[in-house]
């Protein structure tokens, strides 16, 4: 395993390589939550395992209100550029990294060959005044609180269910809480990218996106922004919540590999 950078890993294909994936993973995670996926997809594939930025072995970002997907994105392009500029790229994102792939997508800077999302979480792309922007702006303000163990229990409880967050041993409870003030700057980004959803229509490869059926409404009326905006999009549903990767990798996995 090469390391491109810190928190940038790369897997040359252990057999006959049939493409590069690069893999994003969600708010409060790492790489790590791929870990089932790429190592069925090292015996055909490249891989490249992305800690995006304040998460597992990625540099920490300083608190900004300004805070935008594209500071995770130029990271990426930096550590990638050099090694696989040329090559084609698959993407497959989960949540926050969904959205970061998407946006990827658009700006082209690299050949993608297809995108594999799991419920991208691109909230700019909904009306302010829809009940799903409503209901993720009462969210991410209660992330900007200043009890940060409060402020992590909403934002867990809410992409499981209520009680989740208590349940988890203490030992996990906190290295979540410690990364709550990273969340918080992921729903900055979410909420203020400048990209439409006519801008969504300039992405050419083919996309597919993973619906959770027990999802949130936030999540749900996204895939179904997108889902109009992107002519090449193929929308499935999973017997999963949003959480789907990692609670249902043996359901979500299979349809990933189908679709590259």
């Amino acid at each position: 395993m090469q390391e491109l950078a810190p928190g940038i890993s790369y897997l040359p294909s252990q057999g006959d390589v049939k493409g590069t994936c690069v893999l994003l993973h969600s708010s409060q995670s790492s790489n790590a939550q791929w870990k089932m996926l790429q190592q069925t997809l090292s015996s055909e594939y490249n891989v490249v395992g992305i800690d995006l930025l304040g998460y597992g072995r990625a540099p920490e970002v300083e608190s900004s209100p300004h805070f935008r997907l594209q500071q995770e994105i130029a990271r990426i392009e930096k550590a990638l550029t050099p090694t696989l500029g040329e090559q084609s790229l698959i993407l497959i994102g989960h949540s926050y990294g969904g959205a970061v792939a998407l946006k990827m997508a658009q700006q082209k800077h690299f050949n993608i060959e297809r995108v594999v999302v799991y419920e991208p979480v691109s909230f700019h792309v909904l009306e302010e005044d829809s009940p799903g922007m409503q209901e993720i702006r009462q969210v991410s303000d209660a992330m900007h609180g200043k009890d940060q163990i409060e402020c992590t229990r909403t934002f867990i409880d809410y992409w499981n269910q209520p009680g989740y967050f208590d349940a988890l041993p203490e030992r996990v409870q906190q290295g979540m809480v410690a990364q709550a003030a990273k969340v918080a700057l992921d729903f900055d980004a979410l909420l203020n990218d400048e990209l439409t959803l006519k801008d969504y229509q300039q992405i050419e490869a083919p996309v597919l996106i993973l619906q959770g059926e027990y999802t949130r409404r936030s999540a749900r009326a996204v895939v179904k922004a997108l889902s109009t905006a992107l002519t090449s999009a193929t929308v499935k549903p999973v017997q999963a919540g949003h959480m789907g990767p990692l609670t249902h990798p043996a359901e979500v996995n299979p349809l990933i590999l189908d679709f590259i």
